[in-house]
């Protein structure tokens, strides 16, 4: 794979994670029952704005690597880029597996839905289900942020080769190794 289609690829990943994230958001604050809520619900939207921005500012960067590789190619500005993105994703994966994917959150959740009753136990099967496709997510995002990292290890360490050869010496042909040739004369 080339070092744009993996780029690329990276750039599809982040826009599907992004993609998840506005329909678990559309699920967590659009979608919940009229009741009332409690902090629980509060702390899981807050968790899913703050995800929703920083998934932004990984695409951002992540689009900015992809430009640096266009001609001119600018290798600075391709590393700075595509670290800074997969900082941003780091802090993306601990917010989601440290905060909304502890067994005490999801608990709590569970706790919460059944004890409020129907309308409440719907909406927090779905949002359990857009948490679920968010971890899958990061899985693919890992996997495309170290297929870049890969390209770029391959272009720095098989980049272009110069070969040049110089002819010094004498010209020696089949017949003078025989010693039919000019050798056997004493011509050299």
């Amino acid at each position: 794979m080339a070092l744009d289609a993996a780029l690329e690829q990276l750039c599809s990943e982040l826009r599907r994670f992004r993609d998840v994230l506005v329909g678990l958001e559309t699920t967590v604050n659009e979608d919940r029952p009229a009741t009332v809520g409690a902090v629980l619900v509060d702390e899981v939207s807050n968790a899913i704005t703050d995800l929703d921005s920083q998934s932004r500012e990984c695409l951002d960067a992540a689009e900015a690597a992809l430009c640096a590789v266009d001609q001119p190619f600018d290798p600075h500005r391709l590393r700075r880029s595509l670290a800074g993105s997969q900082l941003g994703f780091h802090v993306m994966a601990r917010l989601l597996v440290s905060d909304l994917l502890t067994y005490e959150k999801v608990s709590a959740l569970v706790g919460f839905g059944s004890e409020r009753g129907h309308g409440w136990d719907s909406w927090v099967r779905a949002v359990r289900l857009g948490l679920e496709e968010c971890r899958a997510s990061t899985a693919d995002l890992a996997d495309a942020y170290l297929a870049c990292w890969r390209e770029i290890a391959e272009r720095l360490f098989s980049g272009p080769i110069a070969l040049h050869t110089t002819n010094i010496g004498q010209n020696i042909s089949a017949g003078a190794l025989d010693g039919k040739g000019p050798l056997e004369a004493g011509i050299t």
